[in-house]
């Protein structure tokens, strides 16, 4: 048995889909550090996950007293996770970390598939953002690279007091997004919701919530949810839902489907991809036609 560490913080939606690795450490001993908000949303009843630690008190308390990591992975480049590298004892390490000769984030070898499309990659921007766009590969299968496994199709591992209870007849709409990708707020939704109760479905609009597992729990409720590549698209893919996903500026190649997911993809995505300004022609080439289309082949399937 080994004892793992996993550094996986920032963005829930990111840390549902870290998810996966889980399978591959069923006989080990997991340790993973993440922020607070995550927390609710990870498994409870996975025998391999030992400890979750919140990121927000690495430095007040010390976890790690008397600890030794048998493999490290180290998945966020910021510098708060980076820094708890200085703080652990491990043997190997998988993925990013701060070289003690030139004082830069850099990475592993054995990930470099995946932070060579990266803001710390080795590469320009320009040249790290082209080969972003025309990846094929998804996170999922990223991931299990780093550790030498393959992807087969692992099932997200989240939280397993909520369960699906579907109601036949609702329809999820996920119309936000962070502030930090304005271009993911596809315009049409409204005009789509009208549609969807013209057609006879009952349509909610996901809101705000002040506990995650509340918001797990609306989308639990819907039999299918659509939105942009947000944590409602990851909750619904983790709950078997099958969710039509809106892709304006990030990559659709990267989300893993389960086949269960249709993927509407703007024309201009290159010309916004992973732009954090609004790109007003990636939104609006979106139709209500595509989105009709699609939806309607995915509910045949």
């Amino acid at each position: 048995m080994s004892r793992i560490l996993i550094i996986k913080t920032a963005a829930t939606g990111d840390v549902v889909r870290t998810t996966t690795l889980l399978h591959c450490f069923k006989n080990d001993q997991v340790w993973w550090v993440t922020a607070r908000i995550n927390i609710d949303v990870l498994p409870t009843k996975i025998s391999c996950l030992e400890r979750i630690i919140p990121i927000e008190d690495i430095s007040s308390l010390n976890y790690f007293e008397d600890i030794s990591f048998d493999i490290v992975l180290s998945l966020d480049d910021d510098k708060e996770s980076i820094e708890i590298l200085d703080k652990i004892k491990y043997k190997d390490l998988i993925g990013s970390y701060r070289d003690k000769v030139t004082n830069r984030i850099t990475y592993t070898s054995n990930s470099a598939h995946w932070f060579d499309l990266s803001l710390i990659s080795h590469y320009s921007k320009q040249e790290a953002d082209s080969m972003k766009f025309n990846g094929k590969m998804s996170v999922q299968e990223h991931l299990f690279n780093m550790i030498g496994e393959k992807f087969n199709g692992e099932e997200y591992l989240i939280y397993e007091g909520i369960k699906p209870n579907p109601n036949k007849n609702l329809i999820g709409i996920e119309a936000r997004s962070g502030a930090r990708w304005p271009t993911k707020r596809w315009n049409g939704y409204q005009e789509l919701a009208l549609r969807l109760e013209k057609e006879g479905f009952n349509v909610v609009f996901f809101k705000q919530r002040n506990n995650i597992r509340d918001y797990m729990k609306d989308i639990s409720l819907c039999s299918y949810v659509i939105c942009g590549d947000t944590l409602a698209m990851h909750l619904a893919l983790a709950y078997k839902i099958p969710v039509l996903t809106i892709f304006t500026c990030t990559s659709a190649a990267e989300i893993f489907d389960y086949s269960r997911m249709e993927k509407v993809v703007s024309p201009y995505l290159r010309e916004a991809f992973f732009k954090t300004t609004y790109i007003p022609k990636a939104v609006e080439s979106i139709t209500q036609k595509m989105v009709w289309d699609a939806f309607e082949r995915n509910i045949r399937l």
